[in-house]
């Protein structure tokens, strides 16, 4: 006899054999093998099943069920407890202690509590201030009505708007989106600003974060394939995937080149400036960006998708960043590894943590640029030392593919004493960098490293070529040489003490490779490509790296978790996918940081720094430095009022 006892007596197993029609739309719904989702929508609209996911909690593995409409979560708590015994039996790594769960999509949407109703009240008053905003733009609300003369620049009449307005009509002004989107698309490029050349440096790395994260989320949105993933190791796709490995290293380069050039250039002159206002101000530009964007999580991320694995994703990162949203705020995720919020924020942490030593070094180096570069070299070497010892110790190979994950990913790749490599190289290079710029309007200068070694390759046209196609090299070989693991990921192909010096050298030597690419367009040489990397079409999408930084695993998450259907992962799979999210995550990026980014920037320079409380003198400096009209002094170079704004 077909029916057991145990399905006689409950509704939701009898209830398979009271409806022989309903069982074929139940066996074809139902996913076949693990992460096959089976088909949500054939199973929905058949009527008298419903749709059931069986998943394990904290960790990507699933099934879709079709079930009758009868059944609730205690009839399927058995396959629930099957599934943790599963999982307590054969441990999955990065995943302690999952647990079988029972979610019906349909039956089970978000609830909407206390918290999120004052969340939305919260975000609803913060929207109201750029309502206000728009009025007080193009009304006399809060100040005087203006008339602008057809000869003024876009500069001049921004300031002119900002100068009739009173305390609340510039605070309120802040939050204007169309006043902040114009700055946002607005960016005026002087022929001798070669530095724009890293605004595509910026994007490109961007994408390639985008691409090395993209295959997790996708494992995570339902790959049918998981178990063959680990294929796409051992081919050629993966060395595209592994370039967003050093993507991050660039970013750290970056940062440090631009925190050091500019500080110095900033307060070149003086022999002491004041270290905890740009403690102050690091920590305002990203503090309220990250606590903004983890009550947008909290609050409305859930509500945002619906599918078979959307909510249960969408409520473990919102339980997340409730339970650790202290963590990103107090900068030490590279050390927190259970339940992080914004996980890639333990790049920020350690950005922080390493820009510590900005002001420090750019106060010795003001003071005698002997100690400055001492001090420099000595962070380098250390940062080459610390890898080392971690790597031989721990017995570490050269990639985090072939490596254990739990292992290699704190010790190596995450925590900041292993990862410092990147980020001195950009203190060096910022220095050597200053001084070239400097040594243009001052002879004096002509003698330095920076100077010499910057108008030696000006000078000649084959070392600009040697630079571009050496430092090319360089970094080409650095994202090849993991591909000699990587053909057979079961066993190590390269010795430990090789192993360990690749380790301690690669993450310095690649930035170095860059900075040696691009020192020749950053100099003005090889047109082509400073016009290439550095064209007025990379600059307002470089302008929102940083926040397409911060809501790209949420992208990506939203992108994939939201599906009704499995999906298949291969190498042009992942590239596709990834392309389409960074998109999306660049677009969406855009009004994030209109409604995030850019208010708190200008409401934090209205706050410290006011035009009326710039000294005389300091101002009168500042307009013959740069060579401009009082009337105009909106035209001030990154050096003074971009310098906050370019930190990142």
């Amino acid at each position: 006899m077909l029916q057991c006892k145990l399905c006689q007596a409950n509704d939701c197993f009898s209830a398979i054999f009271s409806n022989p029609d309903a069982i074929l739309p139940m066996v074809t719904a139902t996913g076949k093998n693990i992460n096959d989702l089976g088909d949500f929508d054939a199973c929905t609209l058949h009527p008298g099943t419903d749709y059931a996911l069986l998943y394990l909690n904290g960790a990507p593995i699933f099934i879709g069920l079709c079930v009758p409409s009868s059944c609730q979560k205690e009839d399927l708590s058995v396959l629930a407890d099957a599934l943790t015994k599963m999982a307590e039996q054969n441990p999955i790594p990065g995943s302690p202690n999952p647990k079988g769960a029972i979610h019906f999509p349909n039956k089970e949407p978000a609830k909407v509590t206390t918290g999120h109703v004052f969340g939305f009240i919260g975000f609803g008053l913060f929207w109201m201030c750029f309502i206000i905003g728009l009025f007080v733009e193009y009304t006399s609300l809060f100040g005087t009505q203006l008339n602008y003369t057809p000869d003024m620049s876009d500069a001049q009449k921004d300031k002119a708007l900002v100068n009739s307005k009173g305390l609340l009509g510039k605070i309120f002004l802040s939050f204007s989106p169309s006043r902040n989107l114009k700055k946002m698309f607005y960016s005026p490029q002087k022929d001798d600003d070669y530095l724009t050349v890293l605004n595509g440096i910026r994007v490109i790395s961007m994408y390639f974060v985008i691409l090395g994260h993209a295959a997790g989320i996708m494992v995570n949105g339902g790959a049918t394939n998981i178990v063959d993933t680990f294929s796409i190791i051992s081919t050629w796709w993966v060395i595209l995937i592994g370039t967003g490995f050093y993507s991050v290293d660039t970013f750290f380069f970056l940062s440090a080149f631009l925190a050091t050039y500019l500080m110095i250039g900033k307060f070149y002159g003086k022999r002491m400036f004041n270290i905890p206002m740009i403690y102050l101000h690091r920590l305002i530009r990203v503090w309220p960006t990250i606590l903004l964007l983890t009550l947008f999580i909290i609050t409305f991320f859930v509500f945002m998708g619906s599918g078979p694995v959307w909510l249960p994703f969408a409520e473990r990162e919102a339980a997340n960043c409730r339970e650790s949203w202290w963590v990103n705020l107090l900068f030490i995720t590279s050390w927190y590894h259970s339940a992080p919020c914004i996980s890639q924020l333990w790049y920020l942490a350690n950005e922080m943590t390493f820009f510590i030593f900005v002001p420090l070094i750019v106060l010795a180096y003001l003071n005698s640029k002997m100690i400055g570069y001492l001090i420099v070299g000595f962070a380098n070497v250390i940062s080459i030392i610390l890898p080392f010892i971690f790597s031989h110790v721990r017995g570490h190979g050269i990639s985090i593919l072939t490596t254990p994950a739990q292992e290699y990913v704190p010790e190596i790749y995450n925590y900041p004493y292993t990862r410092t490599g990147s980020y001195f190289v950009g203190v060096l290079f910022g220095i050597l960098y200053f001084e070239w710029n400097k040594s243009r309007t001052d002879p004096s200068y002509q003698v330095t490293i920076g100077a010499k070694i910057y108008n030696t390759i000006k000078n000649s046209t084959v070392l600009c070529y040697i630079c571009i196609v050496m430092g090319g090299l360089v970094m080409l070989f650095f994202i090849l040489f993991p591909r000699i693991e990587l053909k057979d990921i079961s066993q190590r192909t390269i010795g430990q003490i090789p192993s360990d010096f690749f380790n301690a050298f690669h993450r310095s030597l690649f930035v170095t490779g860059m900075a040696t690419f691009l020192a020749p367009m950053m100099i003005g040489r090889m047109t082509l490509l400073k016009d290439l990397f550095g064209g007025k079409l990379w600059a307002p999408w470089a302008k929102v790296t940083f926040m397409s930084f911060l809501i790209h695993i949420h992208v990506l998450g939203w992108f994939f978790a939201k599906s009704k259907a499995s999906i298949y992962i291969d190498g042009p799979a992942n590239i596709f996918g990834s392309l389409a999210t960074f998109l999306v995550t660049v677009l969406v990026s855009i009004p994030f940081a209109l409604m995030f980014e850019s208010p708190i920037l200008q409401f934090e320079r209205l706050v410290l720094f006011p035009p009326k409380a710039r000294p005389a003198l300091v101002k009168k400096e500042l307009l013959e430095k740069y060579q401009i009209n009082e009337t105009d002094e909106s035209e001030l170079t990154r050096d003074d009022k971009e310098f906050p704004h370019k930190m990142h």
